[in-house]
């Protein structure tokens, strides 16, 4: 949904971008689906046991078996490759939209950079701490990737489960039907995205901006 939101607010639409899954667990592996729902193709996979490289890309059928058939948090697929192949090659594969959905710390800076050359456009963090710093916020390698590209906070994009308990104990009879649950969340990132492009239209520096925001309103 951020991904979504982000195309609606600053331009463009998720039908036909190309999207790069860093871990095949209950995040990366929804965002996927949903994004391939919404017309996007998926270009690499790549998890802690393999992966799977497809530059002309993966659409929903083939990305709704690879969901069916994780095992646990796990891809698991007859054609996988190995996690050293894959790793070797997937930061060129090409993707406008990535999604570092595995374990923090993970995404290096020289990554990061050849992602960039290939084109990405959007981080949509999944992980708390995507990239490898020392930092918990901000640090080098997030600033970097903030300051060539849009990069949508985890707090923001992944941020069901705290809106969720938000939206039960809410002043007032709440729905509990699956389509408001999920609505509330949308509303909720989408405003958040909302505020971040009043303050700043720019796709750099979104994520300094989320976080400028947070930080007024905690303090």
């Amino acid at each position: 949904e951020s991904v979504r939101h982000f195309y609606d607010l600053y331009g463009g639409s998720v039908k036909g971008k190309r999207v790069l899954v860093q871990g095949w667990g209950n995040v990366g592996a929804a965002a996927a689906l949903y994004l391939t729902q919404r017309g996007a193709i998926i270009t690499g996979i790549i998890d802690r046991v393999g992966g799977i490289l497809r530059p002309e890309g993966l659409g929903l059928n083939e990305a709704r078996e690879l969901f069916l058939l994780k095992d646990g948090n796990h891809l698991s697929y007859s054609e996988m490759k190995p996690f050293d192949k894959v790793n070797a090659s997937i930061w060129d594969v090409g993707a406008d939209v990535f999604l570092p959905c595995a374990a923090s710390r993970l995404v290096k800076e020289d990554q990061l950079d050849r992602m960039l050359h290939a084109g990405l456009e959007v981080i949509s963090c999944g992980a708390n701490v995507p990239f490898a710093d020392s930092e918990i916020f901000y640090g080098p390698i997030s600033e970097k990737a903030d300051q060539s590209c849009a990069v949508i906070p985890d707090f923001i994009a992944n941020c069901g489960m705290a809106r969720v308990f938000g939206y039960l104990m809410g002043d007032g009879e709440v729905q509990l039907e699956d389509e408001h649950i999920f609505g509330d969340t949308s509303r909720c990132i989408q405003a958040a995205m909302e505020r971040c492009h009043a303050r700043n239209p720019e796709r750099t520096g979104l994520s300094s901006t989320a976080l400028s925001i947070a930080l007024e309103q905690i303090v």
